[in-house]
This record gives C-alpha cells, sequence and structure tokens, in this order.
C-alpha cells in the first residue's frame, strides 16, 4: 500500500504491527508503561453457548487503578430474536476496589470485602482459567496458545493490545455451556472510545477478536482489523501454534439496507479471503444507540466447508465511519 501522504514525527498514517506473544500471568498485574503507553483496562469477556444454540456473552471490564465501578455485563439471546442484557447482572458487585494478587503462578481479579453485590474471582495461570460470578456463571478452561498482540503507534493515540484466548466450558445461570473468553488489556493515554483514533478520529470500520473449534479438532482464531488510512491488520493462528499476520488487508462492510447492522463483512489479508457471518440473534441491541454497533457471528476462510463445534467472534462495524477503507484523510 503507497501513500503520498506527509505526516510529524512518531506518527505512521495509523499503521501497525501485530503478532505472537507468551503470556505470562504475572503480566496482568504490570503497572510500568509498554512502548510509552499506560496500563488502561483489562477485558474478561467472550461467548459461549448452551445446548439450545442460545448466546450467552459475559464481560468484566477492569480500569487500571480503582477498577472502576462497572459491574458485571451479561447479555444473551435467549428467549430472543437479539442479545439482551440479563437481569442477573444488576446483583453483581462493582470491580471499585478488586482486589489484585499473584501467588505461586496464579494471577488473581477478586471483588474486594467490602464490595456491594454478588461477590466474583477470575484467576489466570499460564495455562488455566477460572471465573466465577456468585449465582451467575462459573467457567473453567485452558489456553489455547499463543497469545496475541498489536501496537498503533501514535504521537498523542497510541494504543498496545494484548490478548490470550481461553477454550472454557461450564454454567451460566441453569445452562451448560461451551465456548471462548480472552482476558485482554488495552495500554493507552486513557480509556477506549474515549481517547482512540477509533472512533475519535472516525478511523475504525471493523474489529473483532474471534475463534472456532471444529469438529475435526482444527482450530483458528485471531484478531481483524480494518480502518481507513493504513489501520488494519490480520493475526491469525491455528492449533499448532502456527501464527500469520498481515497488515496488507482490505475489506467491505454489507449493510442489511435498514439500519447499521452487517449482513456480512468480507475480508482480504495477505492474498487470504475471509468472511463474517453475523448470528441471526446475535446483534446487541441494548447497547445501543452506539457509533460501533456490535453483533455475535462466525468468521471462516471463504469456501472453508469444515463444520464448527464450538466459536465466538465479539466484535464490531462503525458503518457511520464509511463500509470500506479509504486511503485519505477527508476533505
Amino acid at each position: 500500500m503507497s501513500t503520498t501522504t506527509r505526516h510529524g514525527r512518531g506518527q505512521f498514517d495509523w499503521s501497525c504491527v501485530a503478532g505472537a506473544v507468551e503470556m505470562r500471568p504475572s503480566d496482568y498485574l504490570g503497572t510500568e508503561p509498554i512502548l510509552g503507553l499506560r496500563p488502561s483496562q483489562t477485558f474478561v469477556y467472550g461467548s459461549v453457548r448452551d445446548g439450545d444454540g442460545n448466546i450467552w456473552s459475559p464481560m468484566r471490564r477492569f480500569m487500571s487503578g480503582d477498577g472502576g465501578h462497572e459491574k458485571l455485563l451479561l447479555q444473551t439471546n435467549a428467549d430472543s430474536d437479539a442479545m439482551h442484557v440479563n437481569r442477573a447482572s444488576k446483583h453483581s458487585a462493582t470491580g471499585f476496589g478488586v482486589q489484585r494478587s499473584f501467588d505461586d503462578g496464579v494471577v488473581q481479579f477478586a471483588s474486594g470485602p467490602d464490595a456491594q453485590g454478588q461477590p466474583f474471582a477470575i484467576s489466570v495461570t499460564a495455562d488455566t482459567f477460572h471465573w466465577v460470578e456468585d449465582g451467575v456463571l462459573e467457567l473453567t478452561g485452558t489456553a489455547v496458545k499463543p497469545g496475541l498482540h498489536w501496537h498503533l503507534p501514535d504521537t498523542d493515540k497510541g494504543m498496545y493490545y494484548v490478548s490470550q484466548i481461553f477454550e472454557v466450558e461450564g454454567r451460566i445461570l441453569d445452562r451448560e455451556v461451551r465456548g471462548f473468553i480472552p482476558m485482554d488489556q488495552l495500554y493507552m493515554d486513557g480509556v477506549i472510545y474515549e481517547d482512540d483514533i477509533f472512533i475519535g478520529d472516525e478511523a475504525e470500520l471493523v474489529w473483532y477478536t474471534w475463534a472456532t473449534r471444529y469438529l475435526d479438532g482444527s482450530f483458528e482464531g485471531g484478531h481483524f482489523m480494518l480502518g481507513h488510512r493504513h489501520l488494519g491488520f490480520a493475526v491469525v493462528y491455528d492449533e499448532h501454534g502456527s501464527v500469520v499476520t498481515s497488515t496488507d488487508i482490505g475489506g467491505e462492510v454489507t449493510l442489511d439496507g435498514e439500519g447499521p447492522w452487517p449482513t456480512r463483512i468480507d475480508l482480504t489479508a495477505g492474498g487470504q479471503q475471509w468472511e463474517f457471518l453475523p448470528d441471526p440473534r446475535g446483534r446487541m441491541v441494548d447497547l445501543m444507540p452506539i457509533p460501533n454497533p456490535q453483533i455475535e457471528g462466525r468468521w471462516r476462510r471463504r469456501g472453508d466447508t469444515r463444520e464448527p463445534a464450538h466459536w465466538f467472534a465479539w466484535g464490531e462495524i462503525a458503518s457511520v465511519h464509511g463500509t470500506t477503507r479509504r486511503l485519505t484523510p477527508p476533505t
């Protein structure tokens, strides 16, 4: 990709780098800057499905420092044609005063002793994951290695993102479930969607984290980013831990014609064609109105005939910024 645009020092036209990383549990407690960027937030989120095919998407977001005041966010499409926030969320403890600890190879995020609401605990080792929200969920799983990370360098709005995907099973309320939960960290000055280029500079088109386990035992997962100018990358890995990255990426979002929701997303990364198949009941409608609608579904290589066993693809489009990449700033 070429450009004649000139920028100041430390600015690279929103170009990113991406690759694999060895995740160490103690890193989740890091307070020092990485690449000049301070710890901002830790995300524990993902999607699992029950035996009837219903999606359950839990999320916790911890701010650096005091943890912030957000509670568990649990969405599901059980008994509905879209994703809605389940009322069990409102009884959970907030992240304020979260107790972070590391002992004998285990890092834990747990509600404080004085926290109001139902307590939580998230425990992670280099290989295992355990998440309990009292009275709501218990999920246990293993890391699908390696971890993945990407960096957007910028003098004012740079970002560094690091992610480990876990394959989990367990229960949510009275349902047995199975799927994937990543535990991610974001380093930046400020917080996502308030101090970043994605929304603030209208740079983002598509951003997804995803994983699929197939019936034959094979696996694919990774991160996709597509935006204006040079913003974009694909980092994909398989069951052998082989990681392929590319910033040679393009694509298009096809909308349903009635609103901000996609009927499909097509991406090309390093010559490989990918397609996103939205779940018909995967629209996270209770999060609206936002400029980046979130919708669950499944990513696959175009023409891939493997049958999935379980999967998740939590991400977003920002069609208010367009549906195809623009290489130069708007005039």
